[in-house]
């Protein structure tokens, strides 16, 4: 009976692992309706969406050193951080992914009207996520 309980827990946390990370992933890479204002920096040649583009599963280190200048050529701009949150997501760095996902909404705010409604919908989703990752740590 004690097996049967621990076999039900770890199960549930995996596969809400899984679907969660299946989700990231389409929103991220399947999602290409944001919006054409915030794609090009004045003083940069990369796209602020240009963190996710040819990105390798087996290759997130480079991935992330890639997204990391994206990210620092982009810093007003809360879109490469929420992308660099899947990043991290998928390397197992669940706290630096949600501290993007904070500084990424503190950036929204400050965009304020003009923040676009797709990003502002991801990163919600994403720091509910969060929450939800805190939450099991802590009863862990």
């Amino acid at each position: 009976m004690i097996v049967s309980n621990a076999t039900s827990i770890k199960l549930p946390r995996f596969s809400t692992k899984l679907i969660l990370s299946g989700v990231l992933l389409l929103l991220s890479l399947g999602c290409n309706s944001r919006s054409s204002q915030n794609n090009h920096s004045a003083n940069s040649n990369i796209s602020s969406q240009a963190c996710l583009e040819d990105l390798n599963l087996q290759q997130l280190d480079q991935a992330l050193v890639h997204c990391n200048n994206v990210v620092k050529q982009h810093q007003n701009n809360p879109e490469p951080l929420n992308d660099r949150y899947l990043i991290y997501t998928l390397l197992g760095q669940n706290n630096l992914a949600c501290q993007d996902i904070y500084k990424g909404l503190e950036l929204l705010q400050q965009q304020g009207e003009a923040a676009d409604p797709m990003v502002r919908h991801e990163l919600t989703v994403r720091k509910d996520s969060c929450m939800q990752h805190l939450n099991i740590t802590d009863k862990g």
